[in-house]
């Protein structure tokens, strides 16, 4: 039998030697940006092989923040369309110098993204004439499915919505306010992650609820209040971890009647009683054991917020997703994605795509790019592509193949200067302002971002102050 000893000093070795095969099996950098150190994986290596991309320079949670800053979810200004002169709601400020179309003028026929076309320069970084491009060319106003969108024009990133009003990142929602990440609802307000909500209030990640207010957590609950982590449960408040019950108070049983005269006792009827209560139900939260992660029917997953996932890891807001990492805010259900890597946002039906942002339905092989969706194979460095395929470095294209630039070429002249582009993204890379270096293999830089970082989502997530 093992002395303590023997114990202690066979647990170091084992130690030791999980060090060493871990050490082993990563490749340990630093990163450009924040300067702090990082690991790329064995099976990290084999996805960027796959994806034909050289491996990343900057560490994860700095390529999040760097996508988000490319997303406004909820900043929103209103202005006239360039097009038709219409007032509109758009997530880009009339002092941005960029042109925005209404959305049925941005998804019209009535103009054409190769009539902006560039030639490429090689005596200039490729990513800052991707950014003057830019400056040229409408944008959309709002992301989403418009012709899908009745009465809801405060909305964003949305399909499937009527009457609903700043609501963003939600579809098949009607009546339907203040909220996020909201699906299949309605008649609800001040929701956060919520599915199949009706008449409920103030909730955070709840599902299948009627009637629930103030509360975190819960699913298939009726007539809740201030209570977290309840499932099934009907008629109770200020509770914590229960299953199957009604009629509790604070995580104590009482009759019918007797729970309605102590609901009675409660005034809701201003801001400081209700902050009262929600102190009061916090108390009782804090006795009781929290999960270390909410999610449900998973496989190998590591973040928070994971559903219906299979071998998915360092994601958080993630549903129905298999064989990938660092993957967000794919909220829409199911999201049928598989093998991606520091992708945010949507992504439905999708596969292979590497730093990219806002895309879905039907993309393969995207690397590097801002809203490609519906049918896009093979796209790299572009924004606002639909239906596209075999793209580099364009803007507001639909339904194209083979352009570089706004320009179309043959195949064979594409492939040529696509290769000549990424050379030269090596050997002139984009410099930022502060030495960052962006080669072939970078997303898109902050500083050229047409947001300011406090409009976008990287505010929400990475707070900064002014200074």
């Amino acid at each position: 039998m093992y002395s303590a000893n023997k114990i202690h000093c066979h647990c170091e070795r084992l130690e030791g030697a999980w060090q060493s095969l871990n050490f082993m099996n990563q490749e340990n950098k630093t990163c450009q940006n924040c300067k702090g150190g990082f690991g790329i994986e064995l099976e990290d290596f084999a996805f960027y092989e796959k994806m034909k991309v050289p491996p990343p320079t900057w560490c994860p949670e700095c390529r999040l923040i760097r996508r988000l800053a490319w997303r406004n979810e909820k900043s929103f200004y209103k202005r006239n369309c360039d097009k038709c002169g219409r007032s509109m709601i758009s997530v880009f400020s009339s002092d941005m110098g960029l042109i925005a179309y209404c959305s049925s003028c941005w998804w019209s026929d009535d103009w054409e993204g190769l009539d902006y076309g560039i030639d490429f320069d090689p005596q200039k970084p490729f990513l800052q004439q991707l950014r003057d491009l830019m400056q040229k060319i409408p944008m959309m106003n709002l992301y989403g499915l418009y012709t899908t969108v009745i009465n809801s024009d405060y909305t964003n990133l949305v399909s499937h919505l009527k009457n609903c009003y700043l609501v963003t990142l939600s579809d098949n929602s009607e009546n339907v306010c203040y909220g996020s990440i909201i699906q299949n609802s309605k008649d609800s307000v001040d929701n956060l992650m919520g599915v199949k909500l009706e008449l409920c209030y103030e909730n955070i990640n709840c599902h299948r609820c009627y009637k629930v207010f103030f509360s975190l957590d819960c699913e298939d609950c009726h007539e809740v209040y201030f209570s977290k982590n309840c499932f099934n449960c009907r008629d109770c408040f200020g509770c914590s971890n229960l299953r199957n019950k009604k009629y509790h108070f604070f995580n104590k049983p009482y009759t019918k009647m007797e729970y309605e005269k102590l609901l009675s006792g409660y005034d809701f009827s201003s801001y400081a009683r209700l902050k009262n209560i929600q102190g009061e139900a916090l108390q009782n939260w804090i006795k009781f054991p929290v999960k270390y992660f909410h999610g449900k029917n998973n496989n190998n997953v590591s973040g928070d917020y994971i559903f219906e996932s299979k071998n998915i890891k360092d994601s958080f807001i993630a549903n129905n997703i298999e064989d990938s990492k660092f993957c967000s805010f794919i909220d829409v259900v199911p999201a049928n994605m598989f093998d991606c890597y520091d992708f945010t946002s949507y992504g439905v039906s999708s596969s292979l795509l590497y730093e990219v942002l806002q895309t879905g339905n039907q993309v393969s092989r995207a690397k590097f790019g801002w809203f490609v969706i519906t049918n896009s194979y093979d796209v790299e460095y572009s924004m606002f592509q639909v239906g596209c395929k075999d793209n580099f470095g364009c803007v507001g294209i639909k339904k194209k193949q083979y352009c570089i630039l706004n320009k179309q070429y043959t195949k064979e002249e594409y492939e040529i200067l696509k290769n000549k582009i990424k050379e030269q993204m090596g050997k002139l890379p984009y410099i930022g302002k502060n030495g960052r270096v962006y080669q072939y293999g970078e997303f898109f830089p902050i500083e050229l971002s047409p947001f300011g970082y406090n409009e976008t989502s990287a505010q929400d997530c990475f707070p900064l102050n002014k200074e």
